[in-house]
């Protein structure tokens, strides 16, 4: 049995990989801040801080020994957008938190697992993009910059480890069935908006983009690396 170290593991898209991958036999780990309602059977919950880095890099120095199996792939499903407001109205603050948990915290634990994953000639990432990693939007330009930037970082980690059978990819959700992905209490008939843009004229539940993370984390995915998938219904594609 291996383990699966998630980000975010708490949230809408959080417990659907939680389910599906556990489900499929593996051991997951849970960072996030908030605990879940209901621990999967295969699931450990740590909480953790990830615009803290010195919370964060205590975590990934104890990441070997608090597991039992070994670490097959880490899937950064972590995530925030803050509020709809324009450039003028980001705070430093603000800037710094949401480039903290989307970006900076990737960065920290790709950066500790790579020499387990070199040594042992395998290792999956996976990062949580989003529909705005290939798009600009108003109103959520920290947002999408990290995201951009997450989809730099990760085809620069494709090129770099990619022959010591590390692959890294991304999944660009659009709109999915979450609190997150909704969000109309900050935009008026914002599910009516999303459905009448998106060419398949429905919003993604969280277990049809699970499904896609699941594939890209497991061993038969191997030749695809420094891919980014777009799992949005077609909106960026028209």
């Amino acid at each position: 049995m291996f383990t699966i170290l998630i980000t975010g593991g708490s949230g809408g898209l959080g417990r659907a990989l939680v389910s599906e991958l556990g489900n499929s036999g593996y051991k997951i780990l849970n960072w996030d801040l908030l605990s879940p309602d209901k621990l999967h059977p295969n699931e450990t919950f740590q909480k953790i801080d990830l615009t803290s880095s010195n919370e964060l890099e205590n975590a990934c120095s104890n990441l070997k020994s608090e597991t039992s199996s070994p670490i097959h792939g880490f899937i950064h499903c972590a995530g925030y957008g803050g509020p709809y407001h324009k450039i003028t109205e980001v705070s430093l603050e603000e800037w710094d938190r949401i480039f903290a948990i989307n970006l900076r915290s990737a960065f920290q634990i790709t950066k500790s697992l790579l020499p387990l994953f070199s040594a042992q000639e395998f290792g999956r990432f996976v990062y949580i993009a989003s529909s705005l990693s290939v798009q600009g939007s108003a109103l959520s330009v920290a947002y999408s910059s990290s995201k951009h930037g997450i989809i730099g970082f990760m085809k620069s980690i494709a090129a770099e480890w990619g022959e010591k059978g590390i692959t890294s990819n991304a999944v660009s959700p659009g709109y999915m069935e979450t609190k997150m992905g909704i969000q109309e209490d900050q935009v008026d008939d914002h599910r009516k908006k999303i459905i009448e843009m998106t060419p398949v004229k429905k919003i993604a539940s969280p277990e049809e983009i699970a499904r896609v993370v699941s594939f890209l984390i497991s061993s038969e995915s191997g030749y695809i690396n420094g891919a980014n998938w777009t799992v949005d219904g077609g909106i960026t594609s028209i």
